[in-house]
C-alpha cells in the first residue's frame, strides 16, 4: 500500500513502540499483521494516534508489522551481561596500593 521507501513519522514509531511494549507486558504479542490489526481496532487511543499518522490511508497493519516486530525484539531482548567490574576494580586498587607502598619505602630508604 505504501511506497518502498516510506518513512513512518516519529509519532507513528512511538505509538508502535508503545503497542509492542503493551503487548509484551500483557504477554499477548501479535504474531501476524492480522493480529496486530485486530489489536489496533480494539484500542481506541492507539487507533486514533495511528490514524492521524496515516494508518488506513498511507499504510496498513501489514506495512506496520515489520516495525512492530523490531520493537518487540528490542523489548524482549535480554539485557547485555555486565562485565565483571568488581574484580578488575580491586586489581587496580591493589596495584595503586603497591605503587604507593613502593614509593613510601623508597622515600624511607633514601632518607
Amino acid at each position: 500500500m505504501r511506497d518502498p521507501r516510506y518513512r513512518f513519522s516519529d509519532d507513528v514509531r512511538a505509538t508502535t513502540r508503545a503497542i509492542a511494549l503493551r503487548m509484551v507486558h500483557a504477554g499477548t504479542v501479535a504474531e501476524s499483521p492480522e493480529g496486530l490489526e485486530a489489536w489496533i481496532a480494539r484500542t481506541d487511543d492507539v487507533r486514533e494516534r495511528l490514524t492521524q499518522g496515516g494508518y488506513g490511508s498511507a499504510f496498513d497493519a501489514g506495512d506496520l508489522f515489520p516495525l512492530f516486530r523490531g520493537f518487540v525484539a528490542k523489548a524482549t531482548a535480554a539485557p547485555p551481561a555486565r562485565a565483571s567490574t568488581g574484580r578488575a576494580k580491586w586489581l587496580w586498587i591493589g596495584l595503586v596500593v603497591i605503587i604507593v607502598a613502593a614509593i613510601v619505602v623508597a622515600a624511607v630508604v633514601a632518607s
